[in-house]
C-alpha cells in the first residue's frame, strides 16, 4: 500500500479516479493540495483530503473508497489518515458522515459526535453527523510518496 500526495499529480489522474466527476468538486484546488490517493497493487483504491482548518484542527474530507477492496480496507484508510494528521501535529480531526456504515466505523475508532464546527459554515452538506477525534502528543510515522 502506498500513500500518494495528490498535490504533484496531474488533474487527469484525479479525473480518472473519480470517473469524470473531478470537475464538479467544490474547492478542488484545496482538496488536491491536501489530498492523498492510496495505491494497492498498482491501482488507486481510495482518496481522502486532510484539510487544515484552524489552529491544528483538520477536516478529513472527501473520503472515497473504490469497490472490490477487503472489508477491513476502510479501517486501514481511516487509520492512515489519522496517523498522517498526527504527523502534522493535529490537535483534532473532524469528519462529517452521512452514511450509517461510516458512523459505525467512527465509533469503533473512538471518534465522538461533535457539535457543528464554525469552519463548516457555508458548506452545503447532506443530512449527517459531525465526528471528532482528539490527539495525545505521540505520533506514528507513515511513508508518503510526494510529501516533503
Amino acid at each position: 500500500m502506498k500513500l500518494i500526495h495528490t498535490n504533484r499529480l496531474d488533474d487527469q489522474v484525479l479525473q480518472r479516479f473519480f470517473a469524470g466527476s473531478w470537475e464538479a468538486f467544490r474547492g478542488k484546488h484545496n482538496v488536491k493540495e491536501n489530498g492523498f490517493l492510496i495505491e494497492v497493487k498498482g491501482e488507486y483504491k481510495a482518496f481522502f483530503a486532510l484539510l487544515p482548518m484552524e489552529d491544528q484542527v483538520f477536516w478529513l474530507k472527501s473520503l472515497y473508497i473504490k469497490e472490490g477492496v477487503p472489508s477491513s480496507f476502510p479501517w486501514t484508510v481511516l487509520e492512515t489518515a489519522m496517523t498522517l494528521a498526527g504527523e502534522k501535529a493535529a490537535d483534532c480531526v473532524y469528519i462529517y458522515s452521512h452514511q450509517a456504515a461510516l458512523d459505525t466505523l467512527l465509533v469503533l475508532l473512538q471518534f465522538e459526535q461533535a457539535a457543528f464546527p464554525s469552519f463548516a459554515e457555508g458548506h452545503a452538506l447532506p443530512e449527517g453527523t459531525w465526528w471528532k477525534s482528539s490527539f495525545g502528543k505521540e505520533a506514528k510515522s507513515v511513508d508518503i510518496q510526494g510529501l516533503k
